[in-house]
């Protein structure tokens, strides 16, 4: 049956102020025909969407710029949700495992391609007894650092040839896009060999002046503990662990940065700060004081990531909170007193900024209005008193 493209890729808001969520809505006119999940990928690529959500017997959500939008389509039953399903692990190498995973465990994460279009970060669950899939979509582009907007200390970072590394943020903050062009600018400028640890690999990186190999946690190697394993037999120069996930990955990260390698790697947490303490919780009981050595001593910088929306409404920017290693800070560290890391923040002498510094730097150059500012910000009174004097200084921007 001939699917009607221009209804299909038909988005309806879902996410604006205004909306009457409590009066009863119009009925979707359900179309007598069923699609297959490769219409809806190509309808997530088609209008730029990051995320494909599937559930049975619900409408069909992709998100937009971070926003939330239904599809004007038909609902998919369990028995189209068994087929979407079982099309993705065909797909696998290895589908009996990762079906007896989601069989005994209730979810399971694959990567699935989809050839000429895109690849796709996968979560398959139950929710009420019935499949549901959540894909992300994979830029496979190698970014570089014009295109993100980022601070120019960031790209600085790929100039370490030791140390770590860490780039936190909450899930869907662009941690692994910001890596990617990290690594790329180290493949393109020095001759080394380059290491990734990765659930799955997001970004696909071609031997420039460096040679790449990257591991995919369930395709190359069986588990994220093996691989971590094995990386250090390898002669890593450059080092990139997906993440710092449990008290093994954190170890291995500082052991291989303590032994005069450069590791990369990514934390959730919502600030520089609070991504020092979340470390630290995983410390190894038996080995707390060499590990706190080890991050003192090894840690280059903390960046930390929140996406704003643009103020001509055309995507989003990175809102970067930036931490660089100092004498002070290794002291703080050294000595277990974390709680004055968070003074550190803003000090722009070092190289470092906070968020709010970040949001006032990109409100005064009318890329993000006051609004999302304030709603990103980590002290909005603060913040307010920094908009307002610019406001009162700049005619543009009253």
């Amino acid at each position: 049956m001939t699917i009607d493209e221009s209804k299909l890729g038909k988005v309806i808001e879902n996410a604006d102020a205004g909306v009457d969520r409590t009066s009863q809505q119009p009925h979707i006119h359900i179309e007598q025909r069923q699609l297959g999940l490769q219409d809806y990928l190509k309808t997530l690529v088609k209008v730029g969407g990051s995320d494909l959500h599937l559930q049975a017997d619900s409408v069909p959500m992709i998100r937009v710029d971070g926003r939330a939008r239904f599809l004007d389509c038909p609902a998919p039953d369990n028995e189209m949700m068994k087929a979407y399903v079982r099309t993705i692990f065909t797909a696998l190498a290895d589908p009996g495992d990762r079906h007896n995973i989601l069989d005994h465990k209730g979810a399971v994460d694959v990567a699935y391609s989809l050839p000429g279009v895109a690849r796709f970060r996968t979560n398959i669950f139950h929710s009420r007894e019935k499949y549901a899939i959540v894909m992300r979509r994979i830029v496979t582009k190698i970014p570089n650092f014009e295109e993100l907007n980022l601070p120019p200390q960031v790209e600085n970072l790929a100039d370490f040839n030791r140390g770590i590394v860490v780039v936190s943020g909450t899930t869907g903050s662009g941690k692994s896009t910001t890596l990617a062009a990290i690594i790329g600018k180290i493949n393109r400028s020095r001759s080394e060999r380059i290491i990734t640890i990765e659930d799955p690999i997001e970004f696909q990186h071609e031997n420039a002046k460096a040679l790449v190999s990257q591991v995919e946690v369930g395709t190359d190697v069986e588990s994220y503990e093996y691989g971590l394993r094995s990386m250090m037999r390898q002669d890593p120069d450059t080092i990139l662990i997906g993440e710092i996930r449990d008290s093994f990955s954190l170890s291995t990260a500082l052991r291989a940065a303590d032994t005069g390698h450069l590791v990369f790697t990514t934390v959730h947490a919502t600030n520089a700060p609070l991504t020092i303490q979340r470390m630290v919780s995983l410390f190894d009981p038996e080995q707390k004081d060499l590990q706190q050595t080890q991050l003192a001593l090894n840690l280059n910088a903390v960046i930390c990531q929140r996406l704003a929306k643009r103020r001509d409404g055309k995507g989003r920017v990175p809102v970067v909170e930036i931490m660089m290693s100092t004498p002070l800070m290794r002291r703080y560290v050294l000595e277990g007193e974390y709680e004055k890391i968070k003074g550190l923040v803003g000090h722009k002498e070092s190289g470092s900024q906070s968020f709010d510094q970040h949001l006032t730097e990109l409100f005064q150059r009318q890329v993000i209005d006051v609004s999302e500012a304030q709603r990103l910000a980590s002290n909005v009174d603060a913040l307010k008193l920094a908009l307002r004097g610019i406001s009162n200084s700049d005619t543009r921007l009253r």
